[in-house]
């Protein structure tokens, strides 16, 4: 693959991971099958350990505003740490149950977020997420989201013209899911505008990396590398890996 390598779905200790900023850039930087040009910190954001019981708007901006803001300036300031040796991207991860009710005041607050993955959707988050996609400041995708268990009586047809026409990326990603299983979900994407990522998830085991390899090797076998893309903040427009 000639295109940029990017991972984008890492945490550290600001939400469940268990690495910091550094270390994982530095262990990117170590790998010897692949070459990446940068990665994404992801964290869960929303649900870190300082929240309690949310009754109203106001409530919950007391809770994360401040929390937010912190997140993205460290990550902001990773970015100008390794200029020239990763290309640092702020990505953040939302559980979509838990916080479906907050979206209106969420979305004031993901000022220097480049992009959100969602969790946890069935058929109905998606098609509400779809409906309200565009709304959002910054580019929404799905987090390691096996399509058959999650909309298991939704056709493959309908899942990626529902994304595709709300331009919601979809992220590649072994986790939870052997690629290999799910050859007709990708074999769906070529014909439609669902943009791809590559995510390992990072949190406890840096071994996780070494997937990196197999997934890219994944999306160009199955003609996907021109889908492959580095989500930035709406006042950005999204660079093509291939550019």
């Amino acid at each position: 693959m000639t295109a940029p390598v990017y991972n984008l779905h890492n945490h550290t200790p600001f939400s469940d991971g268990a690495y910091t900023i550094d270390e994982i850039c530095e262990a990117h930087l170590d790998l010897k099958d692949v070459k990446v040009t940068g990665l994404a910190i992801a964290d869960h954001l929303f649900r870190t350990p300082s929240s309690r019981e949310i009754k109203s708007a106001r409530d919950f901006q007391a809770v994360f505003r401040n929390e937010t803001r912190q997140y993205v300036e460290a990550v902001h300031a990773a970015r100008e740490r390794w200029q020239g040796k990763l290309d640092i991207v702020c990505g953040c991860e939302i559980n979509w149950p838990l916080n479906k009710d907050h979206f209106d005041v969420i979305r004031t607050m993901l000022d220097g977020v480049d992009f959100v993955l969602f969790e946890f959707l069935d058929w109905a988050a998606l098609t509400q997420l779809a409906n309200q996609a565009r709304r959002w400041p910054c580019p929404v995708g799905l987090a390691h989201t096996d399509v058959a268990k999650q909309f298991p009586n939704t056709s493959i047809d309908q899942v990626v013209r529902t994304m595709s026409n709300a331009r919601i990326f979809y992220e590649v990603n072994t986790k939870l899911m052997p690629l290999e299983e799910h050859a007709a979900w990708f074999r769906a994407l070529p014909n439609h505008r669902v943009r791809l990522t590559i995510g390992t998830d990072t949190h406890d085991d840096l071994s996780c990396l070494k997937t990196i390899r197999p997934m890219v090797d994944f999306v160009v076998e199955y003609g996907l590398e021109e889908k492959l893309f580095v989500p930035r903040a709406r006042r950005e427009e999204p660079v093509s890996q291939n550019s």
